[in-house]
């Protein structure tokens, strides 16, 4: 395959320069550099520079002569290219060429934020973030209905969202929009240009707007454009951001990105623009929901005593008592212990919600949750899954009904609190059932029995 030159057009130490590019790989670009003369040092991330006394050479042994424009649409379609965020060196001056491009009377403004976001304690809410929020509002504004002379405001919102951060969630992005109103206003931005931006700013503290709010959606979308990048990326993102927060505890700050993480998830569609729900919607969906049960397994295992080489999973469960006090066990297909009827939770979900759906799944039981109340939170090896524990929220509930087993449930069974059954799994028996007997009124024994015999409500 060919590798592609460029006119030397480009000044630098009393000469002029090319650009030389590969679009199969980097091995073919540093073979055919070599061949040339062009040493090693002449390589930036993704192409040699070439000096103008080389140019002919180069076409001479196998370069395609072709124009800058051109160069960089093979380069970006190879996918060799190093895109400017993951340089350093190069993000504030590709900033500032953006900042003059779209505001050109206005530099000193520019400058200043560029400086903002180039603080040394910023390590996700940086340069490379603001650039990827402003390349994702180009990316988002021409198919969402946003009008020609809104697109500005998104724009300046975009530049001003976390020109403030001190890791102080929610005082950060009023401080921005305060910044946002005060400079703005005092450089002669139109008032209600100014207004827009410090509103649009604002709605990135709760990532909320309005249905009709094209402005919003777009800004928001473009914020959270990180959320669908690839498992590695993500994971970067979030290691990030936990470095930006290092002053909190572990516990304090699982807790609150955990709460942050749930909001959005319940915002589904994550997105509310259709071309970003359709490029990062899907793995967005996938990358909260393993850093939801990440979080809720650490949550687990630093309360509930766990070892530390198991997997945990976070489950509700609803105890199901009848009139004689026996409480409703269940069977799963293929497996051998009774348990509780419940179930894992979804990411965005709460435990009350969780248990209401399992119970309808499961047993085909309307429970309501008004009726649930707390038994209490409990941790015990899983009954099924080898090296697995479970994180239990656990409800008791009326008995409203006739259980009857659907979906994965093969068996039902009453279990009487007064016998302890050696088919029980691990947190029913050793957790459960002793917490309801503590909390029972004094009841008659009652024999055991399946679910369609015996009286009350079986």
């Amino acid at each position: 395959m060919p590798v592609y030159i460029d006119p030397p057009l480009w000044p630098a130490h009393g000469t002029h320069f090319s650009h030389l590019v590969s679009d199969t790989s980097y091995d073919e670009l540093h073979a055919f550099a070599e061949r040339l003369g062009v040493p090693r040092r002449a390589f930036d991330e993704d192409h040699y520079d070439v000096r103008e006394a080389l140019y002919g050479d180069a076409v001479a042994a196998g370069a395609v002569p072709v124009d800058g424009r051109e160069l960089a649409r093979l380069l970006v379609r190879s996918g060799l290219r190093v895109p400017a965020r993951a340089r350093p060196d190069r993000l504030a001056r590709v900033l500032m060429n953006r900042w003059r491009h779209r505001f050109p009377g206005h530099v000193a403004l520019g400058q200043e934020l560029v400086d903002r976001w180039g603080e040394p304690h910023r390590h996700y809410h940086d340069r490379s973030h603001l650039l990827a929020v402003l390349e994702a509002v180009d990316l988002l504004h021409p198919g969402s209905g946003l009008a020609p002379g809104r697109v500005g405001a998104v724009v300046l919102a975009a530049w001003y969202h976390d020109a403030v951060h001190r890791g102080r969630a929610g005082h950060d992005e009023r401080d921005s929009a305060a910044l946002a109103r005060d400079r703005l206003g005092a450089a002669g931005f139109p008032s209600r240009v100014v207004a827009e931006v410090e509103r649009l700013v604002l709605l990135t503290a709760g990532h909320r707007c309005e249905p009709e709010d094209t402005a919003g959606a777009v800004l928001l979308d473009a914020d959270l454009a990180v959320l669908g990048g690839a498992p590695d990326r993500y994971a970067a993102y979030a290691a990030d951001v936990r470095r930006e927060y290092a002053h909190v505890p572990d516990p304090a700050f699982a807790a609150g990105r955990l709460g942050v993480l749930e909001g959005l998830w319940r915002q589904q569609p994550l997105y509310r623009t259709a071309t970003a729900q359709r490029l990062w919607g899907p793995a967005a969906a996938r990358n909260l929901g393993a850093e939801i049960a990440s979080l809720r397994a650490a949550d687990a295992r630093s309360s509930g005593g766990v070892p530390g080489d198991v997997e945990v999973l976070t489950i509700t469960a609803v105890c199901l008592l009848d009139d004689d006090g026996a409480l409703l066990t269940v069977r799963k297909r293929g497996t051998d212990s009774f348990m509780l009827v419940g179930g894992k939770i979804d990411p965005g979900e709460t435990p009350e919600e969780a248990v209401v759906r399992e119970a309808a799944e499961e047993v085909g039981l309307d429970l309501g949750p008004r009726g649930l109340r707390l038994l209490g939170r409990y941790t015990a090896p899983a009954a099924n899954e080898t090296s697995t524990w479970v994180h239990a929220t656990v409800f008791t509930a009326p008995l409203a009904g006739r259980p009857q087993p659907r979906a994965e449930i093969e068996e039902l069974r009453w279990q009487p609190l007064e016998e302890a059954a050696p088919e029980l799994a691990p947190l029913l028996r050793d957790h459960v059932i002793p917490a309801l007997r503590r909390s029972a009124p004094a009841r008659r024994p009652a024999p055991r029995s399946d679910a369609s015999g015996g009286g009350g409500r079986r």
